[in-house]
């Protein structure tokens, strides 16, 4: 009896520790989206005042047309999921709410819609907000817009701050350092051992540069780094998407269609085996070098098999069990996917989506090395590399890096909110 009763509080421990980390885990969530507003309304104020985006350096990163838009609908979604968070039941929670959707619909008015209200107010021509000053009359009335958006945005920022009220979370920062102590001693001994190193074994700069070397490029020519590596990362998602929305397709049939499968995976191994770098002169001769869908086309070939042969996996592993009690009472075929196998495929899904990200920017970079615009990383890195200007080239590859690893939190993210049921949440 005494051992049942330990073995029971052990479990109901057991099971309190892991609701608790879910729910630490949650929050952290919960402050990554506000870290992200925050630097969405300081973006997206800059980029609606010519004043701003084309005088100011941290402007100019935001120049990109294709860019804009997609920050700012990137501001809408994460304060929706932000906002969605909280109870709204409080008059003050409120007018916070309202300080912060003011900022959000100027921006979205000003940059979607080319839009400013605040040059109707001050007598500003709209195309006045769109290219850069050149006449000196409307100066004053566009720098009394800024003066007024300015407010704006610190109303937005602090509105945002106060929903968030990260000061009244210490403790839960305090623990998720504590856990991730090890990873980030070892990437910040990794910087100090690598700064050093240059020094005591006197290596040429040109051949390694030092992390501040590095870093100090980046912060001089980040703003046109923003740009090609945003040229980048349309062509690798727009390929993730072609090759993934297909694989999974594609899958999806040869589950159905046993003979179908086994037909094709052959090809798909074999293509598989095959390294990018040969395909991509041959793809770029087919679409043009300077086609962006070459581009699209390497991205989709590249992570196009992975999520197939993923789906065929996940559709096919099933339990036996569920699928047998589903027959025995006469569940049609489409019930039995939609209920049983599309479900128990969405892990191996998400694991190839997942995969597909880092492997979309690998075949986006890859084939801008074989020629294409000149605005995008590939090019960028190949040319700083045969200069021998390295620290532009460190430069490029972490803005690389950062966009993937952006991308593959993203799909993580997805993940996440289409599958909060599964066993691999729950344990975390």
């Amino acid at each position: 009896m005494a051992s049942t009763l330990n073995l029971t509080r052990d479990m109901a421990r057991t099971t309190a520790e892991i609701s608790t980390r879910q729910l630490e885990r949650n929050r952290l969530s919960h402050d990554w989206i506000a870290l992200l507003i925050l630097f969405l309304i300081v973006a997206t104020y800059h980029i609606q005042n010519p004043l701003l985006q084309f005088e100011l350096q941290f402007g100019r990163a935001f120049r990109n047309v294709t860019l804009q838009p997609a920050l700012a609908l990137a501001l809408v979604v994460s304060g929706l999921i932000f906002v969605g968070n909280w109870r709204l039941v409080t008059r003050v929670r409120w007018v916070l709410v309202a300080g912060f959707g003011l900022f959000v619909l100027h921006v979205l008015l000003a940059i979607l819609l080319d839009f400013n209200a605040l040059g109707v107010i001050f007598g500003v021509p709209q195309s006045a907000f769109l290219a850069q000053v050149e006449d000196e009359t409307l100066l004053a009335g566009l720098q009394n817009a800024l003066n007024v958006s300015t407010i704006m945005e610190y109303v937005a920022l602090a509105c945002v701050l106060l929903l968030w009220s990260p000061w009244t979370r210490f403790s839960l920062y305090r623990r998720s350092v504590q856990r991730n102590f090890a990873p980030l001693a070892v990437a910040l001994l990794t910087l100090i051992l690598w700064e050093v190193a240059i020094d005591v074994f006197r290596v040429q700069e040109f051949f390694l540069p030092k992390p501040t070397t590095i870093g100090t490029t980046f912060i001089e020519i980040y703003p046109r780094l923003m740009t090609v590596g945003w040229n980048t990362f349309q062509n690798a998602f727009w390929g993730f998407v072609v090759g993934c929305g297909l694989g999974v397709v594609v899958g999806m049939i040869s589950a159905r269609f046993t003979n179908f499968s086994k037909s094709l995976l052959p090809l798909a191994i074999a293509i598989n085996s095959t390294p990018i770098i040969a395909f991509a002169p041959i793809v770029n001769f087919w679409f043009g070098a300077l086609n962006p869908a070459s581009k699209v086309a390497i991205v989709a070939i590249l992570t196009f098999f992975p999520a197939m042969i993923s789906t065929v996996k996940g559709l096919t592993t099933v339990n036996i069990t569920a699928l047998e009690l589903m027959k025995s009472y006469a569940a049609s075929d489409w019930v039995i996917f939609r209920k049983l196998r599309f479900p128990s495929a969405l892990p191996y899904i998400f694991s190839a989506l997942k995969v597909g990200t880092t492997l979309s920017m690998i075949g986006a970079i890859v084939s801008e090395y074989f020629g294409g615009t000149t605005q995008g990383l590939g090019y960028r890195i190949r040319e700083d590399a045969a200069l021998f200007d390295y620290p532009e080239a460190w430069a490029a590859i972490i803005v690389a890096s950062v966009l993937g690893i952006l991308f593959y939190a993203l799909v993580s993210a997805v993940e996440r909110a289409v599958m909060p049921w599964h066993v691999s949440f729950r344990d975390e």
